[in-house]
């Protein structure tokens, strides 16, 4: 049966271990771990690990939802806007914001617009008197 990252990261810490316990050198180490991420099946990664006794490691607790909220039907946790990206959002709203309002002003300033395009005295201007 195939394995995947997740697999291969808990053989990976279990190495780790056996090597501060002192069952590895440095040498078996390194090998052992390249193994461990060269494994595609679970036989290739039980080699890795037959000698070494069963380190029984508990999945690391994933943060649940907070006291009182309740889960959303798929059993995911909802997506919440950090403080820092709303602070991006409403700047890049200001920001478009002002360049809109510098446009305005800058093109209906005193007819700008209206009186410069187009150029009256253009030669092909509908406009132009010679």
């Amino acid at each position: 049966m195939r394995i995947g990252d997740a697999e291969r990261d808990t053989a990976t810490a279990e190495l780790g271990d056996h090597f501060a316990a002192g069952r590895l050198t440095l040498d078996e180490l390194h090998e052992r771990v390249a193994q461990a991420l060269s494994a595609r099946t679970h036989g290739q990664l039980s080699r890795v690990m037959r000698d070494l006794p069963s380190l029984k490691r508990e999945p690391r607790p994933r943060p649940g939802p907070a006291r009182g909220e309740p889960l959303p039907s798929d059993g995911q946790r909802p997506v919440t806007a950090s403080g820092d990206g709303r602070f991006a959002a409403i700047g890049l709203l200001l920001l478009a914001m002002l360049i809109w309002l510098f446009t305005v002003v800058v093109f209906t300033r005193h007819g700008y617009y209206y009186s410069h395009y187009p150029y009256p005295h253009h030669p092909y201007s509908p406009w132009h008197h010679p």
